[in-house]
């Protein structure tokens, strides 16, 4: 249940990536997200549209309140150019979640990075 988390943007093919596990208070997300708003600053100030691939295998569905940090930082990703949002996770629950709180994305699931990868980087 510990917070773990990693960050890296590609920023010749307009991603970041970022893996995340555990069970997050909402200002230890808060932190994390504005890590991740850090990553992907150099891709927001193109003025391009860029994605995001998560791998959130190790997440657990989170507390209104931390969950609601991330759905506005998802919105403000989307007001900034985030276009499609791939989410590595079989959890039923955090894909349930993930559904609601993504809606300003084009979200989709997958069960592995590959996967993922292939639709994150297809045309369209």
């Amino acid at each position: 249940m510990t917070p773990t988390h990693t960050i890296s943007a590609d920023l010749d093919r307009a991603e970041v990536h970022f893996t995340i596990g555990g069970y997050w208070d909402p200002e230890g997300m808060k932190r994390f997200l504005f890590e991740l708003g850090e990553a992907a600053k150099p891709l927001m100030k193109r003025g391009e549209p860029f994605s995001a691939l998560g791998d959130l295998r190790e997440f657990m569905p989170q507390d209104r309140d931390t969950s609601n940090a991330i759905r506005d930082s998802i919105s403000a990703g989307a007001r900034n150019g985030l276009r499609r949002f791939a989410v590595i996770s079989s959890a039923s629950l955090v894909r349930m979640q993930y559904r609601r709180i993504a809606q300003a994305v084009e979200v989709e699931f997958f069960d592995s990075v590959a996967e993922a990868t292939i639709w994150l980087r297809r045309p369209g």
